[in-house]
């Protein structure tokens, strides 16, 4: 090549650079959005992968003014129907026949990478800035919404321009200023969206003292044919109801409800029917309950993550409690860490749900004796189910008939309060539960019900099983370890040796003893609990005093704990 040829490249090669330099100006002068010159309402956002941050930041602009786009838990999530929940027959007042409907329970879905592009070419056009070789003029070729931009959306962890969604309602709900939200789709008073499962009836605007005494005259009436121990144990249904209906009003924690009956075939299942059947539109799904701690805190994360209004544990045959539920029933506004299935970092969720119980004979574990109200029905019969006098022979189908007039009813009882300035009755206070101590206990009671705070477990009298554990520990601890001490290793092999469980073995006087640590563990029955689970019930004990005894736990210098039983003035002389 020559000097001249040289010359001449190197001429063409800057020549090159120049109009490129040129075009990123221009392409960078242009506006991010172009406008469309048809018909298509869908807006245009720019992609370039130099600049994959500018076109995050504008589709993000674009999710936060489409509807049915929330952020929660650090997810992009939309609210979609839920599954059948089961055929209804509903009659039409023109002509009298019974049509056969499906219901359908609104759930929040969170977006994944997949169904998140989908609903991106909904609503908005993704783009290439390319300039036309005739005109030079620049516009946007369309695109599919490249992946990176997709994930950079779904994983940017925070959309501070989205709104943020606490839950869904299938039923008008009542707002903290004491407002009831009867229009579709999402309340910024609340978070929640409300997509009502049924129409409603109006409810009144200032209802009067009255008013709200005919209302629960009204809700009292499904509740009528089980033989509750008195009529603040029926109200707790009622409570529950109005619970579930003010929950978006109530800022902090609100109490589980236990069902809990004498013998089988009461109706407690069918009371917590009912409640789910008035407050949210369909007879909630039934959990059984898991009496491994690890699984039940795996239940209840997986609860929170669908935001769920309602959790209904049915028949509970063993100890009902334990730490994970403790801490979601006293979540307040902060949420509750909980791990999740599948997943290995533990989220703070937020706990909206609303806890049903049922079971016979119920026993409460530990601290969730302080946490619950009980209804309890007990049948004068020998065999309740083969009961045949009733006021609603079929009661679901009766409810579901008058459920627009129930839920008016219930709302118009919580209004009315709310109209008069929530006047105090002078019921008892109960801590963590303030908010909702304040709203619908004295409601009732206002509306001329009983106090339903006499149905606490703490209040009524009710034995605290860990209590009873304790003393059982107490009693017999010393018989099992003659010598003073023992390890909670050592304390599972005595009291379970293997030829326990090949067949009957003659008494050793230890029957109460094991029953207090299969309680105070949550052990599964007809096993040993473990060791672990037992040396953190001891663990829980320690130093508690029972009578003039307590619980001691020392560690020895190989640094295993061991366990013995002294008097309580000489463990506090020792102390001092």
């Amino acid at each position: 090549m020559t000097v001249r040829q040289s010359d001449e490249v190197v001429l063409q090669i800057g020549e090159a650079r120049a109009r490129k330099a040129t075009a990123n100006r221009k392409a960078n002068a242009r506006p991010t959005a172009q406008p469309d010159k048809g018909d298509d309402p869908r807006p245009w956002v720019v992609y370039s992968p130099h600049d994959l941050h500018v076109a995050v930041a504008n589709a993000i602009d674009v999710l936060s003014r489409t509807p049915n786009v929330f952020a929660r838990v650090g997810q992009l999530v939309h609210v979609a129907d839920g599954g059948v929940s089961e055929p209804v027959l509903e009659r039409h007042a023109q002509d009298d026949r019974a049509v056969a409907t499906l219901r359908r329970e609104a759930r929040i879905v969170p977006f994944t990478v997949a169904t998140l592009r989908s609903f991106l070419t909904s609503c908005l056009r993704v783009g290439k800035l390319v300039q036309d070789r005739e005109t030079g003029e620049w516009g946007n070729a369309p695109m599919s919404p490249p992946g990176n931009l997709v994930k950079a959306i779904a994983e940017a962890g925070a959309w501070p321009a989205i709104p943020p969604l606490v839950g869904v309602s299938g039923t008008p709900f009542l707002r903290p200023d004491g407002t009831v939200a009867t229009s579709a789709g999402y309340d910024h008073a609340t978070g929640y969206v409300l997509a009502p499962s049924a129409p409603c009836l109006p409810v009144p605007s200032a209802p009067t003292q009255a008013a709200a005494a005919a209302a629960l005259a009204e809700l009292e009436e499904p509740f009528l044919d089980f033989p509750h121990v008195s009529r603040a144990h029926r109200l707790v249904g009622v409570a529950a109801i109005l619970t579930l209906l003010a929950r978006p009003a109530i800022r902090g924690s609100v109490p589980a409800f236990l069902l809990d009956a004498s013998t089988r075939g009461s109706g407690k299942s069918l009371q917590a029917d009912v409640i789910a059947l008035i407050a949210t539109g369909h007879t909630s799904s039934k959990m059984g309950w898991p009496p491994d701690p690890e699984e039940l805190e795996k239940v209840l994360g997986a609860y929170a993550l669908r935001g769920a209004a309602l959790v209904n544990f049915d028949n509970v045959a063993s100890s009902f409690g334990g730490a994970a539920l403790d801490r979601c029933l006293t979540a307040g506004e902060s949420g509750v860490d909980l791990r999740v299935l599948g997943k290995s970092e533990i989220p703070a969720l937020p706990w909206p749900a609303v806890v049903l119980a049922t079971g016979n004979n119920m026993a409460i574990h530990g601290d969730t004796t302080r946490r619950v109200l009980v209804s309890r029905v007990e049948s004068p019969l020998e065999n309740p189910e083969d009961r045949t006098e009733f006021r609603h022979p079929d009661l679901l189908a009766w409810v579901r008939d008058n459920r627009a007039r129930l839920v008016s009813a219930a709302l118009t009882l919580l209004r009315a309060f709310v109209v008069a300035g929530r006047p105090s009755q002078g019921l008892r206070a109960w801590g963590s539960f303030e908010a909702w101590a304040a709203l619908i206990p004295q409601a009732l009671v206002w509306a001329g019900g009983s106090d339903i705070m006499t149905c606490r477990p703490e209040v009524e009298g009710v034995a605290d099983p860990e209590k009873a554990a304790l003393l059982a520990v107490i009693d017999h601890w010393p018989r099992l370890a003659p010598q003073g001490e023992l390890t909670a290793k050592r304390a599972v092999d005595l009291l379970y040796p293997p030829d326990r469980f090949r067949g009957p073995t003659p008494p050793d006087g230890f029957d109460d003893l094991r029953e207090a640590l299969e309680s105070g563990t949550n052990a599964k029955q007809g096993m040993a609990p473990s060791v672990k689970a037992v040396g953190w019930f001891l663990k829980r004990m320690n130093g508690r005093v029972m009578g003039d005894s307590k619980l001691v736990g020392h560690q020895n210098r190989k640094g295993v704990l061991t366990w013995r039983v002294v008097p309580a003035r000489a463990a506090a002389r020792e102390a001092s």
